[in-house]
């Protein structure tokens, strides 16, 4: 089992590539775009790297040049050809972090994970002292992957350490939280691993992994309304072939038992008619009876800027709702 793919839908262990990118570290995550990339043939991938075989063949010293010719073969899903690239740019410039980087990232593709420790080590080591290394992005990057890296061979403590290095850089990371909720999951801590699920969530309210994990953990704690809610954010979320937070809702359901308890107990008991109502909406987040039920039972028991919301998703499935625009115009004054 590939403990990555297992744990992070959307591939955590790689979403730093994107601020790599930007901080000209560059290396392209080859893995998603190399289909795409065959499948264009002589675009501008292609057209990149002939245009920077010949600048380099002119200078043939440039690490600039040569290191965005190794992005380029990374882009095209040519690992081999940027591996060698890397190498070049480190017989030039023999602790050059962003090879480093490059290098570990390919590894970390490649499923070779002590290759990847090794690169990152040296990543770090080559980032760390600077006057300015406590703000140095690359840095958090490096700590980042090197969690990653570790997770993936079980060693949840060391991952932990160098995780919390990357907050300390980056704290708004809710990648870097979600791993951290992970390795805390792993090491048996459940108050760490539902504090930084909680951080997760903060940063990427969407992000479908922690809120799967959050839905089991409020299914654990007897909270089927809350769970609902963060398995329907999952399912919304998460890719296509990721069906758990599906078969969580579905466990569930059925939608006509959830919504008859409802309507049975919306006059008399508003507050548990409105639990029903919530895991309704959950299970079928189109309908619009469940929708509205859940917008009046949140007004009912006074949870104004809840009822405010729920209006607002009443809005969203009828733009042209009567009952829901004047809820939030009446909200809306009461602010």
């Amino acid at each position: 089992m590939n403990f990555l793919q297992d744990v992070r839908w959307l591939d955590v262990a790689l979403k730093g590539v994107a601020l790599i990118l930007v901080l000209t570290i560059g290396y392209l995550a080859y893995s998603v775009v190399s289909v795409q990339s065959q499948e264009r043939r002589g675009a501008p991938a292609s057209r990149a790297i002939d245009n920077l075989i010949v600048a380099i063949e002119q200078n043939p010293d440039d690490i600039g040049l040569r290191l965005a010719l190794a992005e380029a073969y990374a882009a095209a899903g040519q690992p081999r050809e940027a591996i060698e690239q890397y190498n070049v740019v480190l017989e030039l410039d023999e602790n050059n972090p962003d090879a480093l980087s490059g290098l570990g990232l390919i590894a970390m593709f490649q499923g070779e994970w002590q290759v990847a420790e090794d690169y990152w080590h040296e990543a770090i080591e080559a980032l760390s002292g600077g006057q300015f290394s406590g703000l140095d992005q690359r840095l958090a990057v490096a700590f980042h992957q090197m969690g990653m890296t570790l997770l993936e061979q079980r060693r949840y403590e060391e991952a932990a350490q160098y995780l919390h290095e990357a907050l300390r850089i980056r704290r708004s990371a809710s990648d870097t939280h979600y791993a951290l909720s992970v390795a805390y999951r792993e090491i048996g801590s459940e108050g760490n691993q539902r504090t930084f699920l909680e951080n997760a969530l903060m940063f990427d309210p969407g992000m479908p992994e922690a809120n799967y994990d959050y839905g089991l953990l409020m299914l654990a704690d007897g909270d089927v309304a809350a769970a609902a809610e963060h398995f329907r954010t999952s399912a919304e979320n998460a890719p296509p072939n990721r069906r758990e937070p599906h078969d969580e809702l579905a466990k569930l359901g059925p939608f006509e038992d959830r919504i008859s308890e409802a309507r049975r107990l919306a006059d008399g008991e508003p507050s548990a008619a409105l639990y029903e109502a919530r895991i309704a909406h959950a299970l079928e987040p189109a309908d619009l009876e469940a929708a509205k039920l859940v917008a009046i039972l949140y007004e009912r028991v006074g949870e104004t800027r809840d009822a405010m919301d729920a209006w607002q998703a009443v809005l969203d499935i009828a733009p042209g709702d009567a009952d829901a625009a004047s809820a939030v115009e009446r909200l809306g004054q009461q602010d």
